[in-house]
């Protein structure tokens, strides 16, 4: 027999409105409403506390068994007709698998849940993350400005329903796509824009990824003393709110700041930090990009059996992960007709 959770739509906001601001303290919030949920058998709250605990262990890096969860909530939502639920289901299953590295996948999921969402004839929430995942596609395709349209399509959405929150996350795709596709003076702009309306909402973790863009733009074009004070910033930001995804990139730039600056063995040091996390994380592909830079700073210091160990975890990443990293030729003007008409 079935029975709703007490008080189950106020601890879901409080998650809701917390998750990103204190993750840590969140976390046992929301194990205890999924306990809860399976003790009255709510499913509902079920597939609310699949999400939210997909998305606060991600944040903190403990990511190993939220497909699982996530694809339970799924059948959960297909057997109970709860399709808005669904679609939020499937932008968070893209998002989950974005994050691994998987891009056919999140590919897949992210426009399943746009498919939903216009069945419902419902333009929420869900629908717009799903416009700002596929512009993340775009971009691991290296199509910036075809991902520049996804995250203003996105954002034109969004004043439907605005969401401060959802708002900033594409406002800071949208910066940093600007970047790569070579309009760097709006972009630069943006990303400023970005770390203010994060620090006034308190969204720490945008902060911390603004600030990581910055200091990364700085460092591609050798502004290297500019770059590590943007660094620097991102690190204290991180020490409030943290983000293991940022941390793992932001050790890569330090690391390549002091190999910049003469210091091929402190670079190294640097580096086994982000690979610790992005191995914690799962974060495979984040590892094997480290490793490469790990094995080139044990070059510069004629270190044979740094670069023979480095390229050993190379090689073995690569075996293990050569299938779903591969990204197979497609023609991605398709990907359009995922745009709003």
């Amino acid at each position: 027999m079935s029975a709703t959770v007490p008080n189950a739509a106020e601890r879901i906001a409080d998650i809701a409105r917390r998750m990103y601001r204190a993750p840590s303290e969140i976390l046992l919030q929301a194990e205890a409403l999924l306990a809860d949920s399976h003790a009255y058998h709510d499913l509902h709250t079920q597939v609310h506390a699949c999400l939210y605990l997909s998305i606060i262990r991600n944040q903190l890096g403990m990511r190993f068994d939220d497909c699982s969860l996530l694809l339970q909530a799924l059948e959960i939502c297909e057997a109970n007709d709860y399709r808005l639920l669904s679609a939020q289901v499937l932008e968070r299953l893209g998002r989950d698998r974005y994050t691994g590295g998987l891009y056919a996948e999140s590919l897949a999921y992210w426009k399943q849940c746009i498919e939903v969402c216009r069945a419902l004839r419902h333009c929420g929430h869900a629908h717009v993350q799903a416009l700002i995942g596929l512009g993340h596609v775009c971009s691991a395709y290296n199509e910036h400005l075809q991902a520049v349209e996804f995250h203003r399509a996105a954002l034109q959405l969004l004043k439907l329903h605005p969401d401060p929150l959802i708002h900033v996350r594409a406002l800071l795709s949208l910066g940093w796509d600007l970047y790569n596709g070579g309009q760097s003076d709006e972009a630069v702009q943006i990303l400023h824009d970005t770390i203010e309306l994060s620090r006034q909402h308190n969204f720490g973790h945008y902060v911390s990824e603004s600030l990581l863009h910055l200091g990364t733009i700085h460092l591609k074009a050798r502004d290297l003393a500019q770059a590590e004070l943007y660094f620097e910033e991102c690190l204290e930001s991180m020490q409030e709110t943290p983000s293991h995804w940022a941390e793992c990139n932001l050790m890569g730039m330090l690391a390549e700041i002091r190999f910049l600056q003469g210091s091929p063995e402190m670079a190294r040091d640097i580096i086994e930090r982000g690979i610790h996390l992005a191995q914690q994380d799962g974060m495979r592909h984040i590892e094997a990009k480290l490793n490469a830079q790990a094995a080139g700073y044990c070059a510069a210091l004629n270190d044979s059996s740094g670069i023979e160990y480095y390229g050993r975890q190379l090689e073995h990443l690569h075996e293990e992960n050569d299938q779903s990293w591969h990204i197979p030729a497609i023609d991605l003007s398709n990907i359009r007709q995922y745009l709003p008409g």
